[in-house]
Parts: structure tokens; C-alpha cells; sequence
């Protein structure tokens, strides 16, 4: 894990805005498996890298949020439309 995240955080870097989502969900799944140590190597970063950190996570998130919502709009959507006919 010290190795993968310094790595995922060389990628955001690197690959900019397009790559925080996936980066995101990646530290998030591994903050999962082993909380205390992500916590220890978040720990040993310096405050300008733990702040880059928060603005990925932050930034994946509400990437994330969005796509969300946006799916949701299209699934409320009726599949099929109804017509009313009283034979009247």
C-alpha cells in the first residue's frame, strides 16, 4: 500500500482532472481494506500532499455525484408511455 498510493497519486498528477474519479475510488477501496495503515501513510505525507490528496478524493467524489444524478434523471424517466382511451 505505501508504494500504490504514492503511485495513484503520481497518476492523478500526471493525467490531471480526467483521472481524479478512478484515482478516487481506488484510495477510497484501499482506505477500506486497511484503514490504520492508509491512515499511517497518509500520516508520513507532507501538508501539501495530503492536501492534493483531499482535493482528489473531494474532486473524484463529485465527479462521481454527478454521473450518479445523471443516470438517476434517465432511470426516472417512464420506459413506456401510457394512453388513455375511454372510447368515448
Amino acid at each position: 500500500m505505501s508504494v500504490v498510493i504514492p503511485t495513484l497519486m503520481a497518476r492523478a498528477t500526471g493525467e490531471g482532472q480526467e483521472a481524479y474519479g478512478e484515482t478516487s475510488a481506488r484510495l477510497l477501496e484501499l482506505a477500506a481494506v486497511d484503514q490504520g495503515a492508509f491512515r499511517a501513510i497518509v500520516g508520513a505525507m507532507s501538508g501539501g500532499q495530503r492536501a492534493f490528496l483531499e482535493d482528489v478524493i473531494r474532486s473524484g467524489r463529485h465527479a462521481a455525484n454527478g454521473a450518479d444524478k445523471a443516470s438517476a434523471d434517465v432511470s426516472q424517466q417512464p420506459s413506456i408511455t401510457l394512453k388513455m382511451d375511454f372510447g368515448g
